[in-house]
């Protein structure tokens, strides 16, 4: 067998991801450092070359997302040279994590395209079985790929907490003095908490496409979902402890921290719905009806590391807030200069205008104290804003910033004693209420 330690690529086939042509470095060319170019070409063509693979061919798909990361990489680069002509090194370490990013961003675009693909192929019924377990093993190793990169990114790249607000400048300062270390050795006590239960949630729980399934929107269409049963070749598509599948769906969501989706899910129970009617007459709760409203101002006022799971909160892959900040700022912008923008470009959209998003349901706990959890609470607060801005533009409403009114101030970076304050005070309410 050949010693690897000793070897290089002197090719790539382009045509095939795994197309490597490597060969062993020549022995003369590295032990008499005066040989002439001739003489060591001449030594390299004498040496056996073998392939790595044998060639698979690769995707439009992955070719795209590789091209992207090489991309990143060069400007990555560049800016690196940039950084030490400019003011050294000093911010240049933690560049690294946009740099991982970037590289995410690309993966999490490839496997979004590839699993459309597999869904039509399989809705097509094709039957090429050798061709779809090659494709299968493909996504499944992107896969693993991106769960990997996005799990070193929490715990192995150092933090991104920055006065910038694209994800461009460096450390804080008190953190750029130091050597590169990763946010697992420089953050304080929680500060982890929040992307770990994200990256748990995306890729070791099945429950965020739960509500997509033509199971649960079998169940929620019934007249009386909390006592509806599925088909039997359906029986298992949502397991749990319970006899009726409608209680391991919320179990499930509420489990994974998706609080907005478990309401979501509860507020289609039918004594729910009844009361709701009711109080739209004009008449008093029902005790069934207090209770859900009781559960409703818990559910949606927890603050929660990883957020709640609505529109609003940074997203599970953690990409939406470093893709998204320019987009949505701009918009804003344009928004406020164009005369014309409260009309809805959805014309066949049926644009449901969002509730406050800073309506307060629990004393002392605001609907946004989940954010003092993340790295930069003040930052996620304002794309928070922009985000709940851009759907009241789509609905053709008015989404003038300065009537916007956060309900608390948030931290810059991440303080564990605001946020576990914020916490203990939520449990308290569940406390009494229970």
């Amino acid at each position: 067998m050949m010693d690897t330690s000793k070897v290089r690529a002197v090719a790539w086939d382009p045509s095939g991801t795994a197309a490597l042509s490597i060969c062993p470095v020549p022995s003369s060319s590295t032990n008499n450092p005066r040989l002439t170019a001739a003489a060591a070409t001449a030594d390299e063509f004498l040496l056996d070359v073998f392939l790595s693979h044998d060639g698979t061919g690769c995707n439009a798909e992955e070719t795209e997302c590789l091209l992207r990361q090489l991309d990143a990489r060069d400007d990555w680069i560049e800016e690196q040279a940039q950084l030490r002509k400019k003011k050294g090194n000093k911010h240049s370490k933690s560049r690294i994590t946009k740099l991982s990013m970037d590289y995410r961003a690309a993966m999490c675009e490839c496997l979004m395209h590839l699993q459309a693909k597999q869904q039509t192929q399989q809705d097509n019924y094709m039957s090429d079985d050798d061709n779809n377990d090659s494709s299968t093993d493909n996504l499944e190793l992107l896969t693993l790929t991106f769960a990997i990169s996005h799990l070193a990114e929490i715990f192995l790249l150092p933090s991104l907490s920055a006065s910038s607000s694209n994800f461009r400048g460096g450390l804080t300062t008190a953190a750029s003095a130091t050597k590169y270390n990763s946010r697992l050795d420089d953050g304080p006590s929680g500060s982890l908490t929040a992307d770990t239960v994200r990256y748990l949630r995306l890729h070791h729980s099945r429950s965020h496409a739960l509500l997509d399934s033509p199971e649960v929107e079998e169940l929620l269409s019934s007249d009386q979902p909390e006592y509806h049963k599925l088909s039997s070749n359906n029986g298992s598509a949502i397991p749990g402890p319970f006899e009726y599948p409608y209680w391991n769906l919320v179990l499930q969501l509420v489990k994974s921290g998706q609080l907005d989706n478990a309401w979501t899910v509860l507020s289609h129970h039918s004594a729910c719905r009844h009361a709701e009617e009711a109080a739209m007459t004009g008449r008093p709760l029902t005790p069934e009806g207090e209770g859900f409203a009781t559960l409703r101002a818990i559910l949606l006022s927890a603050p929660l590391p990883g957020g709640r799971g609505d529109d609003y909160c940074v997203d599970d892959a953690g990409l939406d807030d470093f893709l998204e900040e320019d987009i949505l700022e701009r918009a804003e912008k344009e928004a406020r200069l164009n005369t014309g923008f409260n009309n809805s470009n959805d014309d066949d959209d049926e644009n449901v205008p969002p509730e406050n998003i800073n309506e307060q349901y629990v004393d002392a706990v605001p609907r946004n104290g989940y954010l003092l959890w993340e790295d930069r609470p003040r930052h996620s607060d304002r794309l928070r804003k922009l985000r709940y801005l851009r759907d009241l533009r789509k609905c053709g409403q008015p989404s003038d910033e300065s009537e916007y009114h956060s309900p608390t101030v948030l931290p810059e970076v991440y303080q564990p004693n605001s946020a576990m304050s914020i916490f203990h005070t939520w449990q308290d309410v569940i406390k009494r209420e229970a």
